[in-house]
């Protein structure tokens, strides 16, 4: 699993690489909307990061991420360092301001 994370001031562009990497996806017909980390608690946000791996979904997006669902996400990423099921899933990860 890799993990990348859009960090900085607002109108840095962060939903905006967002954005690009959603519309690279769509010209490849894969269709991945942008979870909005404002609505879960760090559970729930990898609850949606579970179920969407296990649904084939091999790159997600996140947009508002606070600080601890950050660090939970990489938590989550060490445990499953050695879980096949995730060797090739990419999270994108932007920082709320």
């Amino acid at each position: 699993m890799q993990i990348q994370i859009f960090m900085g001031n607002a109108g840095d562009g962060k939903t905006s690489k967002l954005l690009e990497i959603q519309d690279r996806l769509e010209w490849m017909g894969k269709s991945h909307p942008v979870i909005q980390a404002g609505a879960y608690g760090e559970n729930g946000l990898l609850q949606i990061l579970e179920v969407r791996a296990a649904a084939g979904q091999r790159e997600i997006l996140v947009d508002e991420c606070s600080p601890q669902q950050i660090l939970s996400v990489l938590e989550w990423q060490a445990c499953t360092e050695e879980d096949p099921d995730y060797t090739d899933l990419v999270i994108h990860l932007a920082r709320q301001d």
